[in-house]
């Protein structure tokens, strides 16, 4: 799950989690992922899967109004030992038993025109088939915006592509080592009873943007969360995308993304939306510049009429001398 708050000069912070389970048959334990991220460039990459321990009222997106099935529960609390391979246990979303590392190993580096993530785990057995661990990374992308028209009301276009065929030589190339073993199979809980798993966008646009075109999210609302997880006094336009609905959409069966072929942008142009106090604001610091300019045409024009009448008087008098 990305989701990403976008700022008034186009910069956003990112907030993606996911939960990645072993398979039951696997023959060796999971010590390594690496992500492949639909951005150029990214700023102050950070883990935050402390927060999987926070209450509900300190840090919102652990609430089970959240979660599909909601279901959130802390099964158990990260000892207080010092040992870095230690963990606690979480309930998330349907997926029982989680594994969460408060401390986990996370470097970034550069394929193609691809940014890729390498996670490691901290014990040194990896997870084994069948446990599951979750992750939450926070990170922030520059210069999402373009503006497309401007003048009082600017409009901004943003590009965000997922999956794009164009990454499949990058996807062989995160192999680097030779040591990694699969690609990673999503599961994205097509059937309607059953919701485990899956992968949501959720796009929070700057206090007072609206959209204007493209975007065609499965659903938007209001919201007042931030990053932090907490409620703020101002509201923004939230926009939703579930990978299921796309597959569903096109036909695709779920299995579909095993490895790469599917095509997912999200784009769309934004506006800033004034108030009345905004615009007059806007306005009443224009308008002194616009006075200024007005008082510098009248200087002009009124020197330039002086020194017409000027001239006159100087040829009348020289012709009257004669």
């Amino acid at each position: 799950m990305d989701r990403i708050w976008l700022s008034e000069i186009g910069d956003a912070d990112v907030l993606r989690t996911f939960i990645v389970k072993v398979n039951e048959n696997s023959p060796k334990p999971l010590k390594e992922i690496r992500i492949l991220l639909p951005f150029k460039d990214i700023e102050n990459l950070e883990s935050v899967n402390e927060t999987c321990f926070l209450p509900p009222s300190q840090y919102y997106f652990n609430s089970s109004e959240v979660a599909s099935t909601r279901e959130y529960q802390v099964i158990q609390q990260v000892n207080q030992s010092d040992r870095f391979d230690r963990f606690g246990i979480i309930n998330h979303d349907g997926i029982q038993n989680v594994k969460v590392f408060p401390l986990i190993d996370y470097s970034l580096y550069q394929i193609g025109n691809c940014l890729v993530i390498r996670l490691q785990f901290p014990q040194k057995e990896g997870l084994k088939k069948g446990e599951c661990t979750e992750v939450r990374l926070r990170f922030q992308v520059t210069s999402l915006f373009n503006k497309i028209t401007t003048g009082f009301f600017p409009n901004y276009s943003i590009e965000l592509p997922y999956f794009p065929p164009q990454y499949v030589n990058e996807i062989d190339q995160l192999d680097i080592d030779k040591k990694l073993e699969i690609k990673v199979k999503p599961i994205l809980g097509l059937a309607e009873s059953q919701f485990k798993g899956g992968f949501d966008i959720f796009l929070y646009f700057p206090p007072g943007f609206e959209k204007v075109t493209g975007f065609n999210p499965f659903k938007e609302k209001y919201d007042s969360f931030n990053i932090e997880g907490k409620r703020t006094s101002e509201k923004k336009l939230k926009l939703l995308w579930r990978l299921r609905e796309f597959l569903r959409q096109r036909g695709s069966p779920e299995d579909s993304l095993t490895g790469i072929g599917q095509n997912i942008l999200i784009s769309g142009t934004l506006i800033k939306r004034y108030d009345t106090e905004d615009l007059i604001d806007t306005m009443s610091k224009r308008l002194p510049q616009n006075r200024m300019l007005r008082i510098e045409t009248y200087s002009t024009f009124w020197l330039s009429c002086a020194a017409i009448i000027l001239a006159f008087i100087a040829i009348l008098f020289t012709f009257l001398k004669k």
